[in-house]
């Protein structure tokens, strides 16, 4: 019999508007210098205060980056990544 790989299961609540605003910028560098309302705006679009939203979003926010040469996010780039996580 295969056991489970989860030794206890943890509950997270889903993090605030200002814990996003206050979390985010220090949770990856191209969140660094992104406008707090473009990091509002991904949360209530796509993230929703989930932590494992915002590493979906986060990756493909930098693939977008990187295809169209650029360094800062703004909402062009989050609604291309929006598309990619099958959202709007």
């Amino acid at each position: 019999m295969l056991s489970s790989r989860i030794f206890i299961w943890q509950h997270f609540t889903r993090l605030t508007p200002n814990e996003v605003l206050d979390v985010i910028p220090l949770y990856h560098p191209i969140w660094t210098d992104a406008d707090p309302d473009d990091i509002a705006f991904a949360d209530q679009h796509a993230a929703h205060g989930n932590f494992r939203n915002w590493a979906r979003l986060t990756a493909h926010t930098q693939t977008a980056l990187h295809r169209i040469s650029r360094t800062r996010v703004d909402q062009e780039v989050l609604r291309w990544a929006f598309s990619r996580l099958g959202t709007s």
